[in-house]
């Protein structure tokens, strides 16, 4: 299956909402999941997307309300400033004290392989 984000987007939040929304409708829940592959096309720099988004037309029409569609584009915009802020705080940190300095809490439960994957070249034994 597949689905379209509608806009470009580097935001990690909108692309996992939208890979679980597909996932749940696909996956028959009385079945195993062994392998699963997200792919992703159409792919730009962010430079790029602004231009396209600055130089965009639009096609006005007397049913839009044009106020709240300005809102919801700033409220947009800022949540996803405060996420690109956090993933570069996040890198950081990574950066400077390893990768195994901030794991999630999944990473942490029996059978996860992330801590020890940290620590190996290329995901590999070496």
């Amino acid at each position: 299956g597949s689905i379209n984000l509608g806009k470009y987007t580097s935001s990690g939040k909108l692309i996992i909402d939208a890979v679980m929304q597909l996932f749940e409708q696909i996956v028959n829940k009385k079945l195993y999941v062994r392998r699963m592959y997200v792919v992703a096309n159409h792919i730009m720099d962010e430079k790029s997307v602004q231009e396209k988004e600055e130089n965009a037309q639009v096609q006005l029409n007397l049913f839009t309300d044009y106020e709240m569609l300005e809102k919801k584009k700033k409220e947009e915009k800022e949540e996803a400033e405060k996420e690109k802020k956090l993933q570069k705080a996040l890198l950081g940190m990574k950066k400077k004290y390893g990768k195994n300095a901030i794991l999630r809490g999944m990473d942490l439960e029996e059978g996860a392989t992330t801590i020890e994957r940290n620590n190996q070249v290329g995901g590999h034994k070496a």
